[in-house]
């Protein structure tokens, strides 16, 4: 290690040249200008300060599809035919009650009473419940003349018989016929009416005392009753939240009897991802500074130790301001980037004050901030750019919030090393030249003396971490396509909010949580073939994924469940039989289910609708794709799956089919960036050696941990990428400094590592920090992408300082790093490199 120069003696290896005076101007300049410099600030922050209020907070499919694929049409249009997401109310009977006790008079007059409000708001669609669901199997049992005999569902199993072509089935039919009347005559017409309990039982259960299967999808079971609220389709974020709200505020104003009444849906996860979006991103951005100003205290041994932190809140309000003009929404995703990009940022700001404070402390600078300027800007512009290609690279990557994220973060970095450099400069020249930093040795400090320890591996190491390296890389390449990735939407967000436990309710008790929309088309939606073809599709999908899939609800599934008689064959509904279904049901049960083009017409669009039970996207992407694979519609008609079902297994295709792409990206392009720079391979090679173990060690223990990646982490590789690239290259940019002024490689390798230990480990750990802020989110899909990330980041700078200063001293003994021109000046003596024997800044990086 050198001794450090006196006041007289420079250490500079880089005195000359224009990169050189540029920046010895600049640091004058911000010296003397200290006053229009704030000016400048200030006018940039209240500028750029109010695009922060443009801001937009999103959660809806924007964020999860591009807007010109097919499913985003398709389920554009699927909205506009039948209205958006659905809100479902819950009704569990109560102990020792059954589902006929829910038609109470004052349960029917709550009933009505919601069925109005509801229906009064333009953001409902339509209102079906329980009552809804028996009136329309009352209408198709009853018939203008009372007599049952001429009732539409009479007539429909009339034709199925007649249609049936087995004679035992028919005689089964006849059976169940008789027995369907005998229960009809035995009540007296005038309590054929629902709230009757003999005649609601006639209408809940069929002659084997099951519930009837065309109104499982309202009554699941013998204990539960569901109400279905349709809300209006492709509405903002902002109002579907409104109209879930209204729904639960209209639900709470009743009181029903003999039950327990939950209202949820997925409107309401949205809203509340929606709510957690406008408060956490604050929340997680105190948590952050307060961590930022424990580590710097305790840490960053320095004068004026909480600058960076103050120049990096002021560069993120440009960075944000700046995307807010941009119109970068907030979504889930781009949240992450406040706590990452004030850690990235710190660390920055953490580099440059620090080579402020040795340039004065150890080589007794004329003007530090002109000496780190002239030595560290290089460095610094090199990691900035290397850094936004990583970040670039999830542009690659089909979903739009991934995008966003990506943008985000490579418009904010560059934008809060401006800041840093600007503002910290002019600060520190200011303080310098007022109140000068005092000498000081503090190379032996226990965080210089840590760095040097961490790469103190003999050079006969080098060879064996590459191979390590590569090994590592190549391993983990190889298991990153089969790490588990959690693909139940409802995992990614906070398991102790209310919502949650009511969606858990709603699946414990009624079995289902979503929805799977697929809308027909066809010229004729009364006609024999697409009534055969609706009736088909239902019934297959059923019976191949009872796992996800636990009803189906439709015009032609309603009537062909009541042609359904036990023992007798399957008779397919007639055209005949779905236009009659149509003309008694319910105006609401209309809406929901058929859209015609024309009034009176019967060309346009049918509504089936699979209610889903609780089940990953991987398992609905099994259902989506074989609906698309193996429906085969007859001529004329069109089968479309929609809804949010369809959208969420797009989300998970669209971030899993190049996740692993995105990280070798990253990589290619900072190779490229580094490559270009240097004008060496060797240098190259070796700035990306540590990469590649972080990056493939990252992949071994995400594996061999069993950890559940969120689809945010499993794109984390560019982010890695990006904090890894930073070390290596201010590592070998500061090696390649100290060979400048004559040290040999292995004594250049320590001494810049006692100089810039504790930069390097307090802006490691800053970048850690920030990035582990998101820890403390409870929403998992961003909790776990701080800890594995966080994890990630200090395995990839952990590398760089443990791999890279054997490499480099290997290397540079071989002649493959440092080229001298001309003499080296007497390191020992803490002589510098004189101008006319010192490469120029641009020759030494």
């Amino acid at each position: 290690m050198s001794t450090p120069p006196g006041p007289s003696e420079s250490r500079d290896p880089t005195p000359g040249g224009r990169s050189g005076a540029f920046w010895t101007s600049a640091a004058r300049l911000a010296g003397q200008r200290g006053g229009i410099v704030a000016v400048i600030a200030l006018v940039l922050t209240v500028g750029l300060g109010f695009g922060i209020s443009q801001l937009k907070f999103s959660t809806d499919q924007s964020n999860y599809l591009n807007s010109n694929s097919q499913v985003a049409k398709d389920n554009h249009a699927y909205q506009s035919l039948f209205g958006g997401e659905s809100m479902i109310t819950d009704f569990t009977v109560d102990p020792g009650k059954n589902l006929t006790d829910l038609f109470t008079p004052n349960n029917l007059k709550a009933f009505a009473a919601v069925t109005k409000e509801l229906e009064a708001d333009k953001r409902i669609v339509a209102v079906v419940t329980p009552v809804t669901a028996l009136q329309f199997t009352h209408n198709l049992v009853s018939s203008p003349d009372g007599n049952p005999i001429n009732s539409p569902a009479a007539k429909m199993l009339l034709s199925a018989q007649q249609r049936d072509t087995d004679p035992t089935s028919q005689a089964t039919r006849l059976q169940d016929a008789i027995k369907t009347l005998g229960r009809v005559n035995a009540i007296p017409p005038a309590q054929q009416t629902i709230g009757s309990p003999a005649w609601d039982n006639f209408l809940l259960y069929d002659n084997s005392g099951k519930v009837r299967e065309a109104l499982v999808p309202f009554f699941p079971n013998r204990t539960n009753a569901q109400m279905v609220v349709r809300l209006e389709g492709n509405a903002s974020i902002k109002d579907e939240g409104a109209a879930a709200s209204l729904v639960q505020e209209a639900m709470a104003k009743q009181h029903f009897e003999n039950a327990h009444v939950v209202t949820t849906g997925a409107s309401v996860l949205l809203k509340d991802i929606n709510d957690y979006l406008r408060g956490g991103f604050l929340t997680l951005g105190a948590i952050a500074l307060a961590l930022m100003v424990g580590l710097l205290l305790v840490a960053f041994a320095v004068r004026w130790r909480l600058l960076p932190l103050g120049v990096v809140v002021v560069g993120l309000i440009w960075a944000f301001g700046l995307a807010g003009y941009l119109g970068i929404h907030l979504n889930v995703v781009t949240i992450a980037g406040l706590p990452v990009l004030l850690g990235v940022g710190i660390d920055f700001a953490v580099q440059l004050h620090s080579r402020v404070e040795e340039e004065a402390q150890l080589d007794r600078a004329d003007n530090p901030v002109a000496a780190t300027l002239r030595n560290l800007m290089p460095a610094l512009l090199l990691a900035t750019v290397a850094a936004v290609v990583a970040f670039l690279a999830l542009e690659f990557n089909a979903t739009p919030m991934i995008r966003d994220f990506g943008v985000l973060l490579a418009i904010g970095l560059p934008v809060i090393v401006l800041a840093t450099v600007l503002l910290t400069s002019a600060t520190l020249a200011w303080r310098e030249d007022k109140r000068p930093t005092q000498p000081k040795d503090y190379t032996r400090g226990p965080l210089g003396r840590a760095t040097v320890t961490l790469g103190s591996l003999p050079r006969v190491a080098a060879l064996p971490l590459v191979v390590i390296a590569i090994a590592v890389f190549v391993g983990g390449a190889f298991v990153e396509g089969g790490q588990k990735i959690q693909t139940d939407p409802q995992k990614w967000v906070n398991q102790n909010s209310q919502v949650i436990k009511d969606l858990d309710y709603l699946g414990d008790h009624a079995g289902t949580t979503s929805e799977l929309g697929v809308y027909i088309q066809a010229d004729n939606l009364f006609d024999d073939k697409t009534a055969a073809f609706v009736n088909t599709v239902a019934r297959d999908q059923i019976a191949k994924h009872p796992d996800v899939l636990t009803n189906a609800s439709s015009l032609v599934t309603t009537v062909g469940y009541l042609l359904d008689v036990p023992g007798a064959k399957m008779v397919p509904p007639t055209g005949d039989d779905v236009r009659a279904a149509y003309a008694v049901a319910p105006a609401a049960i209309r809406s929901s289910t058929v859209n015609l083009s024309s009034p009176g017409g019967t060309a346009g669009a049918m509504n089936l609708i699979f209610q889903t039970g609780p089940s990953s996207l991987v398992q609905r992407a099994v259902v989506v794709k074989d609906i698309r694979a193996t429906v085969q519609p007859p001529a004329g008609v069109r089968a479309t799956p929609s809804g949010l079902a369809v959208v969420g297994t797009s989300l998970l295709d669209n971030i899993g089919h190049n996740r692993a792409l995105l990280t070798y990206y990253a990589l290619i392009g900072v190779f490229l960036v580094l490559l270009l720079r240097y004008l060496s391979l060797a240098k190259a090679l070796l700035s990306v050696v540590p990469v590649l173990i972080a990056v493939g060690l990252t992949s071994l223990i995400a594996r061999g941990s069993g950890l559940e990646l969120s689809p945010l982490t499993a794109v984390s590789g560019p982010l890695v990428i990006a904090l890894c690239t930073e070390f290596t290259t201010l590592i070998v940019q500061r090696h390649l400094e100290e060979r400048a002024l004559g040290l040999a490689p292995r004594a250049a390798v320590d001494e810049a590592a006692a100089r810039t230990g504790r930069a390097f480990l307090v802006s490691a750990a800053a970048a850690v920090v920030g990035i582990l802020v998101l820890a403390f989110s409870p929403l998992p899909l961003l909790r776990d992408f701080g800890l594995i990330v966080a994890l990630n980041v200090a395995v990839a700078l952990l590398s760089a300082l443990v791999v890279l200063p054997p490499l480099l001293v290997w290397a540079d003994e071989r002649g493959w790093v440092y080229r001298p021109q001309g003499g080296a000046g007497d390191a020992a003596a803490g002589r510098s490199a004189s101008p006319a024997d010192t490469p120029t800044g641009s020759s030494v990086a």
